[in-house]
């Protein structure tokens, strides 16, 4: 009667080690595919597969959203707790945002920020003032540049 009892016994934990090598062999298989998605991940985050960056922004004013292509915008300047956003046709949208925002929505499209209240579109440069430490843009917007980052400005524009 021992003997029977240790044999049932013997069998219901094989049974279990059985069922536990199931449970690890499906562990491990999910594991390798969990790690193959975060390579994946890595790579688009180092960009060996660029992300595309699309070219129309949401900006949202007080009483509207409007789309606004990215090419369309000359400058974003900071005003306190406000951005001004300059675009080529001469309007000007006002958003309840810090600069900073724009900075990190912009990356990526070539904008440079000049001072700690404005960010640029190289493309609407039209004069540099290297004795006043000036730029004019398209719409005859004067803008300082900063000291500090003229260097880095300088470079950007292969002068």
């Amino acid at each position: 009667m021992i003997v029977l009892k240790e044999n049932n016994e013997t069998i219901v934990l094989q049974k279990k080690l059985v069922e536990l090598e199931k449970l690890l062999a499906q562990t491990k298989k999910k594991l390798h595919y969990e790690a193959e998605y975060n390579k994946q991940l890595e790579a688009i985050l180092k960009e060996e597969h660029p992300v595309k960056k699309s070219k129309i922004i949401t900006i949202k004013s007080a009483t509207k959203i409007e789309f606004v292509n990215v090419d369309d915008i000359i400058c974003c300047d900071a005003d306190e707790v406000y951005t001004h956003v300059r675009l080529n046709d001469n309007r000007k949208i006002t958003v309840a945002k810090s600069l900073s925002t724009f900075e990190t929505l912009l990356e990526g499209h070539d904008f440079f920020r000049i001072s700690k209240s404005h960010i640029i579109n190289p493309s609407y440069m039209i004069t540099l003032y290297k004795d006043r430490n000036q730029i004019l843009l398209q719409g005859n917007i004067v803008l300082d540049i900063a000291r500090r980052r003229r260097v880095e400005f300088l470079k950007t524009i292969n002068y």
